[in-house]
């Protein structure tokens, strides 16, 4: 009885919570939009011309007062858009500095409802959202129709859509009612990172077009004369035409027609589709057209299509092929594809990757076919995951893009085997180091790296931990589930969470928790060590395809200067992604030419504290090189080395937001330098009468402490980066400060002008002598880049570290003043000082116009470098120097500006003097060139900005 009783209590709960749920379900609604759109292309001003007519069926509990509409091609309109500050913010300056010509916009607007006029309010901070207040309120279960032309320029394709000359992509093109559901409106501007959020409806859209354009769009093409006449394009070839034409200065020039001529005759092609939420639609005259049909595993039998052009016909014309293998693979595995067309299009090269809209897909060139394929899978896959099961992409991208990213991930492997795991490795990066974001996060929160690793990678994973834990059958069944469920409306995470509950019978509150939740997965664990050879990618490749826990890698090190020639030795490291907390790189190598051991090395352990600081980092690294040379009369050389050993600890601030482009550290180490030089002495022997006085040597050892603290502040940001780098130097009887400063100025098309400030303060710690100013000599301030010897902490690579002849005696470090101009062989250099100096360095790039080396096959950058300073001596009475001292030249820039060579043209008289007492004048050219090799400021920043390894 007890049990009988009990278990009707448990039916009765049983039966409350499926009510509920069902309840839940049975209050679901959504509104429907349909729409009736015609439009006309100019291909000569790049617009479009249009008229919309919405019927707005208010299918919600609510009275509406007003409708929010998109007019996202006002995104383009100019600089202060919510789409221009991300797009800077995720490092692009392409749209903000476009000319006018480039932009594009909406305008010609006339909103009529019922054939009322309606009024309009502008939306507080987009100028790319509108409200259209309603004339007459519209209560639950009625409807209204809505009328407006409207006028587009479309923009060069910055983003998804656009031009690129005659080449359009009509995307994001017409006003269109943002989503009302039971969470309000969802009003939202146009984003680049971050998608879309839109209402079902059925789509008639009129397009004109001149009649030689191939058009791709939406839906079915109504017009069966256009289906027969497409199908005569698989043969078609066009090849851009050169000519030679004089310009004004009666100069031949090469001229290149890029696009067949338009024909003056227009066609007007009519599109149909029900059950989607948004139209897009693609034109060029020069599109080739593939068609077949695909026979889905139901017997169900739907056109494909693919559109690309004569270049791309190498890697295309699979085209077909692939999009049949990934609507068969998505039909069997989640459900069918329910529209009877699917198609492909190759976009411009200005257009990115791919983007997906109902029924049909566009992707950039590519030459590689394999690469094609799994993009393809991947846009079309969004047919399921976007255009069926519509989520808001905007505050939930995991629901489209990384659940698709699952099902694309098994497309690839399936055809193509395991491939190389970098997302893996860069995801797992982040989390190591905490930089990492929850996958349940709107898109426009995430930083540009996340929103690929975490967005896409991690999501996928997640999908397949929560397959482990249901079981594929129970885990497949659940998906297909949610996708009858759901199909066609716009479920959101509690309604995929309740729907894979109820379809697996499992409570899944622990899987699902970790969608709030950073660092990696209970699936993501590391096992094992491999041990891989540097230059056999086979062996990296196979860490890549499967990364273990730990890695050794091994291989040769190859050095070179002047003392100890060519090096040759090898190399061990664990340094990998995602990196060991302890990390280790050891190369010693065996100098041939001073027969010494030489090498470097390093070791350091991080930490990652959940704090005010995103790591701390401690480490102490050592090197050991021959540093001069010493030849006496007999032609013997004495090769003199030094060994540095420097513990240290760097601090790096957390940001609060995750998408700050700052970066911040203190960092403190201590230069435990031990150098050999020579002392020499007199040996006097006397035999009998006779006295022999002979001039010896021997090699000493002396030791020396530096104790650096660094502050130093970035800010990576696109426009008008900058650097701040506070640098105190302590030493034997001195102090030395210095502050360095660079901001760049970004120029409208390309390049711009670093501007680079020094000020540095020399102190000693006590009296100042003769004896202590010799003795500091190397740690002055110097206007000049510091040579060899003046690098007292042996940080940068030198050919020849204390040479005076030859190409190595040429070589400089920018420090301090950074002037190019050199002035080694004086005793005293000019503008060296053990007080105070200010510099200010200028470098600005030259456009390719007026570049002398742009005509060379391969690119030089070539920059123009000025530099102005002053220091403490010439503010001196009686001071014979000018105060301000100058240098102007060219600059070539080499390897992302590692290695630089400068040609000093200009400069103050006094390095003039210099170098006509020193340098004949037939040698003065050459002679004067310096150049850098900058090592020790190298950082993966410049590959990358959101390198921060």
């Amino acid at each position: 009885m007890t049990k009988l009783i009990l278990v009707r209590k448990l039916l009765v709960v049983v039966l409350a919570i499926l009510g509920i749920q069902t309840t839940v379900f049975s209050q679901y609604w959504q509104q429907q939009v349909n729409y009736t759109i015609d439009v006309a292309l100019n291909d000569t001003d790049h617009t479009l011309s249009g008229f919309e007519k919405i019927e707005y069926i208010n299918n919600s509990p609510d009275t509406l007062k007003f409708i929010w509409f998109h007019l996202w091609p006002n995104a383009y309109k100019n600089d202060k858009t919510a789409y221009t500050d991300q797009s800077l913010e995720n490092g692009s300056t392409k749209f903000y500095f476009s000319g006018k010509d480039d932009k594009g916009y909406i305008n010609r607007l006339d909103f009529r409802v019922n054939n009322v006029t309606a009024q309009t309010e502008d939306h507080p901070q987009h100028i790319d959202i509108i409200k259209i207040i309603l004339p007459a309120a519209l209560a639950p279960g009625k409807k209204i129709s809505i009328t407006t032309p409207f006028h587009v320029k479309l923009p060069y394709n910055f983003s998804r859509g656009g031009h690129d000359g005659q080449s359009y992509q009509a995307t994001q093109w017409y006003p269109k009612p943002a989503v009302y559901d039971q969470k309000g409106w969802h009003p939202m501007p146009y984003l680049d990172q971050g998608e879309f959020y839109s209402e079902f409806g059925s789509f008639d859209v009129s397009i004109t077009v001149p009649k030689n354009y191939v058009v791709a769009a939406t839906g079915e093409l109504q017009n069966a004369d256009e289906k027969e006449w497409l199908k005569t394009r698989s043969s078609f070839a066009w090849e851009p035409i050169k000519d030679k034409v004089k310009n004004k200065e009666g100069q031949l020039k090469t001229s290149v027609q890029l696009f067949p001529a338009s024909a003056k005759e227009t066609k007007t092609l009519e599109y149909k589709q029900n059950n989607i939420h948004d139209f897009a639609w693609f034109a060029d005259k020069r599109f080739i057209v593939n068609y077949d049909t695909c026979r889905l595993p139901s017997g169900k039998t739907i056109d494909v299509y693919a559109y690309y052009t004569g270049e791309q016909s190498k890697t295309w014309n699979k085209a077909v092929s692939y999009s049949k293998d990934a609507v068969k693979h998505y039909s069997s595995l989640v459900g069918e594809y329910p529209y009877n067309i699917v198609q492909t299009v190759q976009g411009p090269e200005s257009f990115g990757g791919g983007m997906e809209y109902p029924t049909i897909t566009i992707v950039s060139p590519t030459n590689d076919p394999k690469g094609l394929d799994v993009v393809i899978a991947h846009e079309i896959g969004h047919n399921w995951f976007y255009g069926i099961l519509a989520t808001n992409e905007r505050e939930h991208p995991w629901m489209d893009e990384g659940i698709n990213s699952y099902y694309d991930a098994k497309y690839r492997t399936g055809k193509y085997g395991r491939q190389p795991q970098f997302e893996r490795l860069i995801f797992e990066t982040k989390a190591l180091s905490n930089t990492d974001q929850p996958i349940e996060l709107p898109a426009d929160k995430y930083n540009e790296i996340n929103y690929g690793v975490v967005v896409y990678y991690k999501t996928a994973e997640w999908l397949r931990y929560l397959e482990l834990q249901l079981g594929t059958e129970t885990f497949n069944k659940a998906m297909q589930a949610y996708y009858q469920s759901w199909q066609f409306k716009h479920p959101q995470p509690e309604d995929f969470k309740r729907s894979i509950e109820q379809s697996s019978g499992r409570n899944l509150d622990s899987v699902f928790s970790y969608l709030a939740k950073t660092g990696t997965l209970p699936n993501q664990q590391r096992t094992g060590t491999k041990t891989a050879f540097a230059f056999n990618f086979k062996s990296i490749g196979e860490y890549a395809k499967n990364p273990t826990k730990n890695l050794l890698l091994v291989g040769p090190a190859i050095g070179v200067n002047s003392y100890d020639k060519i090096m040759l030795g090898a190399f061990v490291t664990n340094m990998k992604l995602p990196p060991s907390k302890l990390q280790f790189f050891l190369a010693p190598m065996y100098g041939t030419g001073s027969k010494n051991i030489t090498g470097i090395g390093f070791a350091s352990y991080s930490f990652y504290p959940k704090s005010a600081f995103r790591s701390i980092d401690i480490g102490v690294s050592g090197a050991t090189f021959t540093a001069d040379q010493y030849i006496d009369d007999k032609k013997n050389k004495t090769s003199l080395a030094y060994q540095k050993i420097v513990p240290g600890i760097r601090l790096t601030l957390k940001q609060k937001d995750p998408r700050s482009t700052f970066h911040k550290y203190i960092q403190f180490k201590s230069f435990l330098i031990n150098e050999e030089g020579l002392r020499f002495y007199r040996d006097t022997t006397i035999v009998g009468l006779d006295t022999t006085i002979e001039n010896k040597y021997r090699v000493i050892k002396e030791n020396r402490v530096l104790n650096q603290l660094q502050l130093v502040i970035e800010n990576n940001r696109a426009l008008y980066p900058y650097r701040g780098e506070l640098k105190i130097e302590q030493g034997k009887d001195f102090v030395r400060t210095a502050f360095t400063g660079n901001y760049f100025f970004n120029y409208v098309k390309e390049g711009g002008l670093n501007v680079r400030l020094f000020a540095g303060k020399f102190f000693y710690t006590s009296s100042k002598t003769f004896i202590k100013q010799f003795a500091t000599d190397r740690y002055h301030l110097n206007m000049t880049g510091a040579n060899g010897y003046e690098d007292y902490t042996y940080s940068d690579y030198f050919i020849g570290r204390n040479k005076f002849e030859g190409l190595p005696s040429q070589q400089i470090m920018v420090r301090d003043g950074g002037f190019k101009v050199r002035t080694d062989l004086l005793a005293d250099k000019i503008g060296k000082t053990d007080d105070w100096l200010v510099a200010a360095n200028f470098t600005t790039t030259i456009p390719n116009s007026i570049n002398p080396l742009s005509v060379l096959p391969f690119r030089i950058p070539l920059r123009l470098f000025a530099d102005i300073g002053t220091y403490a001596e010439t503010w001196k009475q009686n001071a014979e120097t000018d105060r301000f001292l100058f240098d102007a030249g060219l600059q070539i820039s080499l390897l992302k500006e590692t290695i630089n060579i400068y040609i000093p043209l200009l400069y103050s008289s006094v390095y003039r003097d210099y170098l006509q007492s020193t340098i004949a004048k037939k040698e003065r050219l050459w002679k004067k060139i310096s150049f850098s090799i900058d090592i020790s400021n190298f950082s993966f920043r410049k590959l990358g900005r959101n390198l921060n390894f």
